[in-house]
């Protein structure tokens, strides 16, 4: 009996620490990686595989399987080919497993080139290279296409390369075991008016759907010029101006309850924000009317909104923006969204116009910078043209410009004229549209 005990209390001993063994080599192993993914293999030649197990004690424990050992056999990671075909080697340890493709051919390839060795692109741009592989009778002639950086140059399966953001890089052509290069330089594409602004504060010509798309660019230049405030927050917001591709879809006044209040919003940023300049404009070239200064007024209103005083007079067109930044995140490189000056409002429809925009109230001008920036934003998804929420209405659009207690600027999509509106002027037509620095 005490015999029988003693065997009976070794064999536990043994079973309990085989057990948790096994268990813990399954659950410790985190990756196993197989290198190369492809290869190619002649017939009764044989190719070594090699293997990357995390945590690095645990190699000794691969397991190696071909899944066609007609085509290719493997043992302890070498491949030995066996007739003409392709075979998935795998290598598993613990849970965790991983694959090389390989190709087993009677004619191998000898060499591939790709028709250029190094491409000068800009961003946005696109290039479809050539592979050439030899001999002609190669069994296996596919080519596969890869990129060193993708996030600067992208291929895809027919060797077509797009450049996505200014670096350089390499795009590799491989058949068989052996890889062409060609080297890729990519520069920054000069902006223009319609390139499309994406939320990671880069932008192209064509749209990419591999970027998500926030704006459309429609004045290049340096706002922090004329500024003050964006210069001081945001000194390198210094390349043009975006606008939003959605607006308020229900219409809204620029100051409902401007006649309670009966004063305008700059003698309140003279005594209560300083730091920013009057929204206020009289109606002179020189004045603010004329100066892309939306950044300023819409600080100095995002003020006078937050003031505890000021509740019974809202400027709704600045609440609309601080929301739209909420559902729409602006790059932080970027000034984030802002209610647009007259000015800004005008260069949007009409672009450059040296003469007092005050004129064009009368007589209109062409909106040929609109048609163009609203070619593009009809290409998105859910994007809003300017103007086209609502076919055939004449749209105001609500600027950031005051000239007096009761008349605030609006810029009109058909023809850029600059009206002034009472502040309660609402309705369908009456409507907000951001726009950034970036």
């Amino acid at each position: 009996m005490k015999k029988f005990f003693i065997f009976v209390a070794t064999a536990f001993a043994f079973t309990a620490c085989e057990g948790p063994e096994q268990s813990s080599t399954s659950d410790a192993v985190s990756e196993i990686i197989v290198t190369p993914s492809t290869c190619e293999v002649l017939i009764g030649e044989s190719i070594d595989l090699s293997v990357e197990v995390t945590p690095a004690k645990y190699a000794s424990n691969v397991e190696w399987i071909s899944t066609n050992a007609d085509i290719a056999t493997v043992k302890n990671g070498t491949v030995t080919g066996v007739a003409s075909g392709t075979a998935i080697i795998m290598a598993k340890a613990g849970d965790k497993t991983d694959s090389c493709t390989v190709n087993v051919v009677g004619v191998p390839v000898e060499s591939i080139t790709i028709d250029q060795v190094e491409i000068y692109m800009e961003e946005g741009d696109v290039y479809t290279l050539r592979a050439t592989v030899l001999p002609e009778n190669a069994d296996n002639k596919s080519v596969t296409w890869s990129s060193s950086n993708d996030s600067i140059a992208s291929v895809n399966g027919s060797g077509t390369v797009t450049a996505n953001k200014p670096g350089d890089c390499v795009i590799y052509a491989k058949a068989g075991n052996v890889v062409a290069e060609c080297t890729v330089c990519i520069d920054k594409r000069p902006l223009a008016i319609g390139d499309y602004y994406y939320a990671d504060g880069t932008w192209s010509s064509q749209l990419d759907a591999g970027r998500t798309p926030i704006g459309v660019i429609f004045y290049v230049g340096d706002i922090t010029a004329t500024d003050p405030a964006l210069k001081n927050e945001h000194p390198n917001c210094t390349h043009g101006l975006v606008v939003s591709l959605n607006e308020h879809e229900e219409g809204t006044a620029w100051q409902p309850n401007y006649e309670k209040y009966a004063s305008t919003i700059g003698m309140w940023t003279d005594a209560y924000a300083p730091q920013y300049e009057p929204v206020t404009s009289g109606y002179e070239l020189e004045d603010n009317l004329n100066r892309p200064i939306g950044y300023n007024n819409t600080k100095a209103m995002e003020l006078f909104n937050a003031h505890e005083d000021n509740a019974e007079w809202q400027i709704e067109p600045i609440n609309f923006v601080i929301e739209y930044r909420e559902k729409v995140p602006a790059p932080e490189a970027s000034s984030d969204w802002y209610l647009p000056s007259a000015k800004e409002l005008s260069l949007l429809m009409t672009g450059e116009y040296d003469k007092n925009i005050w004129d064009i109230r009368d007589t209109g001008a062409p909106v040929e910078n609109l048609k163009e920036v609203n070619k593009k934003i009809e290409k998105i998804e859910s994007a809003i043209g300017i103007g086209k929420r609502l076919p055939g209405v004449l749209f105001f659009y609500w600027s950031s410009t005051e000239v007096t207690w009761e008349f605030a600027i609006t810029v009109v999509n058909y023809n850029g004229q600059t009206p002034q509106a009472y502040k309660k002027e609402t309705g369908l037509n009456f409507n907000v549209r951001p726009i950034l620095a970036f």
